[in-house]
């Protein structure tokens, strides 16, 4: 007997075993204005430069830092690759006509760029709500972030304590692309040993996390955190409001317990906010 449309996906969703989630915006939240906690990175930095003995302008030196960063803002966002922070700081210095510190500092240049940013990612109320029922219903766990740092993806999760819940934490700093490029879903993929099919991916981006996840055949949940990104981007097969709402979704998928039809995957409405 042939099974219906809705009766095929029940089936196939029953059959979930990973969730991949996105970080900043899904997990976590910034607790500061983002221009604040960007420009405490730089004064960050540029205190722990003015240690070693550099002499630095703050002014001239934050100037050529955030040119510098823009630049490999703007090529990220077109090509979908990342330029790491270790190679801002790196062509920064460079541009400074100063002598290129070595690789280890380079790196401890890295930390202390990062070390407000880090502090001032939160939790969402329900993350560990979240994460503790998607673990008690024994789904394997991944994460997958755009991130000019690795150090500081791993540093977010240990400080506010769910680093734990990850069998793989991939960044785009680690891999040099970043989402929605296939290549760093398929390497999350590969750490869990999974197959997109069997897997949901959870982020707060259309563009970059549904569109991407969906792209390489994953399963996929919109948090709806902002505005609604534009409507040519791949739609989420649910959209919710809250990570607990998520983790209740996976669930009725994995049970094959589907209450209403999954939203199609056309274009998304337009927010009236916008």
């Amino acid at each position: 007997m042939c099974l219906s449309k809705l009766q095929e996906l029940a089936y196939v969703v029953s059959l979930l075993q990973a969730v991949l989630l996105d970080l900043g915006d899904t997990l976590v939240h910034m607790s500061r204005p983002w221009d604040d906690v960007f420009h405490a990175n730089i004064e960050s930095l540029h205190n722990y430069l003015t240690k070693l003995g550099l002499r630095l302008d703050f002014q001239q030196f934050a100037e050529t830092f955030i040119r510098i960063f823009e630049d490999a803002a703007s090529r990220a966002d077109v090509y979908k690759v990342e330029i790491p922070m270790v190679d801002i700081i790196a062509k920064t210095l460079r541009k400074s006509k100063l002598e290129v510190l070595g690789v280890d500092l380079i790196r401890t240049a890295e930390i202390e760029f990062f070390t407000p940013e880090v502090e001032a990612w939160q939790l969402y109320p329900d993350t560990r709500e979240t994460l503790t029922a998607l673990r008690n219903e024994k789904f394997k766990m991944g994460l997958i972030s755009n991130a000019k740092s690795d150090w500081a993806v791993h540093a977010i999760l240990e400080k506010n304590g769910i680093e734990e819940y990850f069998n793989s934490v991939v960044t785009s700093a680690s891999m040099r692309i970043r989402k929605p490029r296939p290549e760093i879903f398929t390497r999350a993929l590969t750490d869990l040993g999974v197959k997109a099919s069997e897997t949901v991916f959870v982020g707060d981006s259309v563009e970059a996390d549904i569109s991407g996840a969906r792209k390489v055949g994953m399963h996929s949940i919109h948090v709806l955190r902002r505005p609604i990104e534009p409507v040519h981007h791949a739609a989420p097969e649910a959209t919710v409001t809250t990570l607990i709402e998520a983790a209740n979704q996976i669930s009725a998928w994995k049970n094959g317990a589907l209450e209403k039809p999954l939203q199609p995957s056309g274009p998304l409405p337009r927010n009236p906010s916008r």
